[in-house]
C-alpha cells in the first residue's frame, strides 16, 4: 500500500464550495456574539473514487466535512479545520494511518491519493478529532463573534473493493495526428503540445536558455527571443503559402543606373516584417506603409496554415509581445485568453479580436524571465531608502497581480479577474481604445496586500549598498538564481599605464539565490573577480540552465570561455579563434555571435561558417558549411563572395533529439542587384546535418523577421517582399480502375494523382498555370520544385515525385499491396497489374506522407468475369478386334460376291 500526501486538484471542489456558502448562510452567527458558546454537530464523510479498482491502481480518497468551514476562511488566512486522521485497513488486516493536523484546503476537504496492494476489500475511516476556536490566527482573529465555538468530534467509513484486474482507464492522450490537423486542439489531447507551440514576441521573456548577441545599445534587449524552449518549426522546405506586403523583386523597364533594379527590401535601418507573433496558430504583424518602415500598417490577424486573414485593425499600435496565462484558483483551471502587450504592458489587446482591453503605467524596469504560468516576473532592485541612508530591495514583479486571478484578495467578488487602477477600485468595463493610464503598476506596499504588484520583495542592502554604480543582472532562473556583473567588460582600447603595461579591466561575476525558501534567499552565493588586459572586447554570451555554464565572447580573437554557476570557475575556453569575418558579428552587434540550446553552444554570422560547441567541455563537435558535414557548404563562390553571412533565427525542438537550428543569409546591407543562391536553411541540432534549404534573404538588423510555431516556420523573404510560410501540407489523391468487366487474364490499369492542396496552390499565379492541380514533390526534391512554384525558377530538368502504395481486397476477402506507383510531374501515377482469380475487386491507393506533405488515399473498384466454358469433342471408342478385321473381311467378302455376280451376268448375256 502507498500513500501520497501530495494534494490533488479536485474535481468536486466546486460542489464543496456550493455546499460550502450554503452553510455558512445558516451558521455565521450575529455581529454581537453569543453565550455560551455554540457546540455545532459536524458531519464526516469519506470517500473513495473509483469505489471499485485494480491492484496497483491508484484511487482518490476525499476526507471532508459536511459543514461550513471556520467562518472567515479565506485563501489569505489559516483559518482551517484540524485534526484529521485517516485509516487504511487492508483485506489481510495491515493497518495504515495518515493524520493531518491542518487542513490546507479552504473548502476542508483533504485528499489523499492511495494504491492498494491486495485484492478484496478495504475499510477506511476517517475520524474527526473537533476543535474549538481559539483566539489567534490559526482559527479565528482577535474580536471575532466566533470564539470558543466547538466543532464536535464525528466519524465516517467507507469501503474500497480491490480486484485482480485493472479496471478500464482512457489513455492519458489520444495519439499524434497522422492527418492533416487545424486548431483549436480538442481538449483530450494534451500530447499534441509536443507539435504545437507558440511564438510570444521579442518583448516576451526569453526561457531558460537562451542567446545574446543580437542589439544592444540602441534601446533594445541585448537577449531576443530565438530559442522559446518549445517552439517547433518546419521539417520541410514546402511553401504553405506567401503574401505580398508590399512592392518587391525586380522594378522592370530601364529607367535605372542599375539595370534590373529592385524594390528596397529594408536592410538595414527600416525592415519591412519584424517581431511577428504567432499565438493559437494566428500570425499578428503590422505590415509596412510605404517608407515609414515597418509596423507602420494596420496590425493584421492572418491564420498560420492558410494565410487568411481574420481581422484587421487601424486602431491598435505595433504590438510588442503576447501573454499566454494559466490561472489556477478554486474557481477557474485553464489559460487565460491571451492578451496582445505593446512595449511593457504599455496597452494591453483581445487577441481573438484586437479589442482594448486596459492600459497600464509604471510597469517597473528590470530581469525579465516567464513565471510558471506564463506570466511575466520582472526581478526589481529598489532602493527604498536615500542615497544617504539606502534601503536595498529585491522584489519579484508579477504581471498577473495587475488583476484579479492568482489569488483572491480581501473584498474580491466573482469569478472573473478584474483591473485595479491608481487608486484600487476596480474597473467594472473596459477602458475604451483610448484611455489613459488605468493600471498602476507601480504599487509597492508591503502593508497593503490588496493593491501590491510584488509577490515578494528582501533586503539586499549587505551587499547592494557597497556597489557604487548599478549591478547588471546577465541572466535569472526563475525560483533559482541570478548571475550578476558588477563592472564594466573591457573594450579595446589599448591604455597603458606609466610602465607601458595596458592597463587592465577588472569586473566580478556574482550569483544570487532568489530561491523562496533558502536559508540564503537573497544573499549572494558566490564572488569571482576577473582581471583582464584591456586588449579585447568581451561580451555576455549567454546562459544555459541545463548544464549550468555560462558564456562570454571575445571579439578579436572571435572565441568564447565558459563559466559555471555553481562557483563562478572557468569551465573552459578560450576556444579556438572562429573564421576571421567572424569578427564583425552580427548585422548590428559587433561581437563574436552566440545561441545557446539544448547544452549547446552554437555560432554562425558573417563568416557564413556555423559552429557547436558542447558547453561541459568546449570542445568543437561539429560545424555545417565548409565540408564539416559531408554534403553540406555555404560557399557562394563569387556571389557574397565567398561563404553567404547569415544568422541563426530561430531554434526549435524540446531537447538535442529533435532540436533544429533555422538559419538564414542576412547582412548589415544587401546591395542590387541581389546576389543569388541566399537561403533559410534548417539544420539538425545534434549533428549538423542539412535538413532542408530553400531560397530566401530575410533582412535582419536590429528586430525579428522568424517565427516558429506548430510546425510551421514563418519568415519573410526580401527577393519579392513576401510573407512566406513552410510546413507539411495537405494532399488530396484520386484512383481509378476500369468500369467495364476486366477478362480473364488480361492486366488492368490503375491510374490516378496526387496533388498538392495548400492555400498557397490556390493563388492565382499558380491555380492559372496548374488548372489540374499542383504535382507533390519528393522531399529530396522540394527546394528547386518550390523555387519553380513560387520564385519564377526555371522548371526543374529532373523531376521525382511521391511514392503511391496500391492494395487491393480481393473476392476471397484477401487484403495485399500488389505494387507501388511514382506520380510524375503532372502529379498522376499508374499502375499495371493482371489479376490472379476472378470476382470483384476493391482498389485502396495511398499515400503514407512525408516530411513535405500529409497522407491522403482513395478507394475504387473493378470487376473480373469469369471465364467462358470451352467445348469438349465427344469422346472416340477405340476399335475392337472384330472391327479391325472381321467385318472388313466380310465387306470385302460381299464386294467381291457382287462383282463376281455382275460378271456371270454379262456373260450370259453374250451368248447367243
Amino acid at each position: 500500500m502507498q500513500i501520497s500526501r501530495n494534494k490533488i486538484v479536485a474535481i468536486t471542489i466546486a460542489l464543496f464550495l456550493i455546499a460550502s456558502m450554503a452553510a455558512s448562510i445558516i451558521l455565521i452567527p450575529n455581529a454581537t456574539g453569543h453565550t455560551p458558546p455554540y457546540k455545532i454537530k459536524t458531519y464526516a464523510l469519506v470517500e473513495a473514487m473509483p469505489h471499485t479498482t485494480g491492484v496497483g491502481q491508484t484511487v482518490v480518497v476525499y476526507a471532508f466535512l459536511g459543514n461550513a468551514p471556520p467562518p472567515g476562511s479565506s485563501e489569505l488566512n489559516s483559518y482551517r479545520f484540524h485534526d484529521y486522521t485517516v485509516t487504511f485497513v487492508a483485506p489481510s488486516g495491515k493497518t495504515s494511518t495518515m493524520h493531518y493536523d491542518t487542513i490546507v484546503d479552504t473548502t476542508g476537504a483533504q485528499t489523499i491519493q492511495f494504491t492498494p496492494e491486495e485484492v478484496g476489500t478495504y475499510n477506511i475511516t476517517f475520524v474527526y478529532g473537533g476543535q474549538t476556536l481559539a483566539v489567534g490566527g490559526v482559527d479565528q482573529p482577535v474580536g471575532s463573534a466566533n470564539l470558543n465555538d466547538t466543532y464536535l468530534p464525528s466519524t465516517a467509513t467507507t469501503t474500497l473493493i480491490v480486484q485482480e484486474e485493472p479496471i478500464p482507464t482512457y489513455p492519458d492522450s489520444y495519439p499524434l495526428p497522422v492527418e492533416y490537423w487545424t486548431r483549436p486542439i480538442y481538449a483530450e489531447n494534451p500530447y499534441w503540445w509536443l507539435i504545437s507551440s507558440n511564438w510570444l514576441g521579442t518583448g516576451s521573456p526569453v526561457n531558460s536558455a537562451v542567446s545574446a548577441g543580437t542589439v544592444t545599445g540602441i534601446g533594445m534587449s541585448s537577449l531576443v527571443q530565438r530559442f522559446p524552449g518549445d517552439a517547433v518549426g518546419s521539417l520541410t522546405s514546402h511553401i504553405m503559402w506567401t503574401k505580398s506586403i508590399q512592392s518587391g523583386g525586380v522594378v522592370g523597364g530601364n529607367n535605372f543606373v542599375i539595370p534590373g533594379d529592385t524594390y528596397f527590401e529594408g536592410s538595414a535601418y527600416s525592415q519591412r516584417y519584424t517581431n511577428p507573433i504567432i499565438v493559437n496558430g494566428r500570425i499578428y504583424y503590422n505590415p509596412p506603409l510605404s517608407m515609414r518602415g515597418s509596423n507602420a500598417g494596420p496590425t493584421t490577424c492572418v491564420d498560420l496554415r492558410t494565410g487568411e486573414v481574420i481581422w484587421q485593425r487601424s486602431d491598435m499600435p505595433a504590438i510588442n509581445f503576447a501573454l499566454i496565462w494559466d490561472l489556477q484558483n478554486g474557481n477557474q483551471h485553464g489559460v487565460y485568453p491571451a492578451l496582445l502587450c505593446t512595449n511593457n504592458f504599455a496597452r494591453v489587446f483581445d487577441a481573438d479580436t484586437g479589442d482594448a482591453l486596459f492600459n497600464v503605467t509604471g510597469v517597473p524596469s528590470g530581469t525579465i524571465v516567464q513565471g510558471p504560468q506564463g506570466e511575466q516576473i520582472r526581478y526589481v532592485m529598489t532602493n527604498l531608502g536615500t542615497s544617504l541612508n539606502p534601503d536595498w530591495r529585491l522584489a519579484l514583479w508579477n504581471s498577473t497581480l495587475l488583476w484579479q486571478g492568482t489569488f483572491f484578495r480581501p473584498g474580491d467578488s466573482g469569478n472573473s479577474p478584474s483591473l485595479y487602477n491608481a487608486t484600487g477600485g476596480t474597473i467594472s468595463t473596459p477602458p475604451s481604445a483610448t484611455a489613459t493610464s488605468v493600471v498602476n503598476a507601480s504599487i509597492f506596499d508591503d502593508t497593503n496586500v490588496r493593491y501590491n504588484r510584488y509577490s515578494w520583495n528582501v533586503s539586499i542592502g549587505s551587499w547592494r549598498n557597497t556597489m557604487s554604480g548599478s549591478p547588471t543582472v546577465l541572466n535569472a532562473i526563475y525560483d533559482d538564481y541570478m548571475i550578476c556583473r558588477n563592472g564594466s567588460y573591457p573594450s579595446l582600447t589599448g591604455a597603458t599605464n606609466s610602465d607601458g603595461s595596458l592597463v587592465n579591466a577588472n569586473y566580478t561575476y556574482f550569483k544570487v539565490d532568489i530561491k523562496r525558501g533558502s536559508p540564503t534567499f537573497g544573499q549572494v552565493v558566490w564572488w569571482r573577480t576577473i582581471n583582464v588586459p584591456m586588449d579585447r572586447s568581451i561580451t555576455y554570451g549567454g546562459l544555459d540552465p541545463t548544464v549550468g555554464v555560462f558564456v562570454e565572447g571575445i571579439k578579436e580573437t572571435r572565441n568564447f570561455i565558459g563559466y559555471s554557476v555553481d562557483d563562478g570557475s572557468i569551465v573552459f575556453g578560450p576556444t579556438p579563434s572562429q573564421t576571421a569575418l567572424d569578427y564583425f558579428g552580427n548585422p548590428i552587434y559587433p561581437y563574436i555571435a552566440s545561441q545557446l540550446a539544448f547544452g549547446k553552444l552554437y555560432s554562425y554570422a558573417y563568416g557564413g561558417i556555423l559552429y557547436c560547441y558542447d558547453l561541459q567541455t568546449g570542445n568543437l563537435d561539429w560545424t555545417y558549411g565548409n565540408g564539416g558535414v559531408p554534403g553540406n557548404n555555404t560557399d557562394s563562390g563569387y556571389q557574397a563572395p565567398g561563404y553567404y553571412p547569415g544568422f541563426i533565427q530561430a531554434v526549435g525542438g524540446h531537447n538535442l533529439d529533435d532540436g533544429v537550428l533555422h538559419i538564414a543569409v542576412t547582412e548589415h546591407t544587401i546591395e542590387t542587384p541581389v546576389f543569388k543562391g541566399s537561403f533559410t536553411r534548417a539544420i539538425n541540432a545534434s549533428n549538423g546535418a542539412e535538413l532542408w534549404s530553400i531560397n530566401d534573404y530575410t533582412g535582419e538588423f536590429g528586430a525579428v523577421s522568424y517565427a516558429i510555431a506548430d510546425g510551421y516556420t514563418n519568415f519573410f523573404n526580401g527577393e519579392d517582399n513576401s510573407i512566406y510560410t513552410l510546413g507539411r501540407g495537405p494532399t488530396a489523391l484520386t484512383v481509378t480502375a476500369p468500369t467495364i468487366g476486366a477478362q480473364p487474364d488480361q492486366p488492368v490499369v490503375i491510374v490516378g494523382k496526387v496533388v498538392d492542396v495548400s492555400s498557397g496552390t490556390k493563388q492565382d499565379a499558380l491555380a492559372s498555370r496548374f488548372a489540374n492541380g499542383v504535382p507533390c514533390a519528393a522531399d529530396s526534391a522540394m527546394t528547386d520544385w518550390m523555387g519553380y512554384l513560387y520564385q519564377q525558377k526555371p522548371l526543374p530538368t529532373s523531376f521525382k515525385g511521391i511514392e503511391v502504395t496500391i492494395n487491393v481486397l480481393d473476392s476471397n476477402g484477401n487484403f495485399r499491396s500488389i505494387g507501388t506507383a511514382t506520380t510524375d510531374a503532372t502529379g498522376a501515377y499508374n499502375l499495371i497489374w493482371t489479376p490472379d482469380i476472378s470476382g470483384n475487386y476493391q482498389v485502396v491507393a495511398t499515400f503514407t506522407g512525408t516530411n513535405g506533405y500529409w497522407p491522403s488515399s482513395a478507394t475504387t473498384a473493378f470487376a473480373v468475369s469469369e471465364a467462358a466454358p470451352t467445348a469438349t469433342p465427344a469422346p472416340t471408342m477405340s476399335p475392337s478386334v472384330a472391327d479391325q478385321y472381321f467385318i472388313p473381311a466380310i465387306v470385302g467378302l460381299f464386294v467381291f460376291v457382287a462383282i463376281v455376280a455382275v460378271v456371270i451376268i454379262l456373260v450370259l448375256r453374250k451368248r447367243p
